[in-house]
């Protein structure tokens, strides 16, 4: 499966093109598309965030093993050479996406 990063740029060059050969229309609706996507994976990556906080406040063990789960995913990240944005969703979400 292509990264989502890699589909959305693909997309968003596709949008520019469209607006630069005269399809204001469709390169809009594209790029608008594009923007809507970015807001849902970022809104449905907070939910899943806040809904961990929640379930792990009073279990401190659950809490360790999900620090634990998010320094591992971060590592990983970092040496594949994700892109800063990947590690801040990361640090920020514990989603990598």
């Amino acid at each position: 499966m292509a990264d989502l990063g890699d589909d959305l740029c693909a997309m968003l060059e596709q949008a520019k093109r469209e607006i630069s050969g005269g399809d204001v229309a469709e390169g809009a609706a594209r790029a608008k598309a594009v923007s809507a996507l970015v807001r849902a994976e970022r809104d449905v990556a907070e939910h899943l965030s806040q809904s961990r906080a929640a379930a792990l406040e009073d279990d401190d063990e659950a809490c360790r093993a999900e620090l634990l789960r998010r320094l591992t995913l971060f590592a990983d990240a970092a040496r594949a050479g994700d892109s800063d944005e990947v590690l801040a969703r990361i640090a920020a979400t514990g989603v990598r996406t």
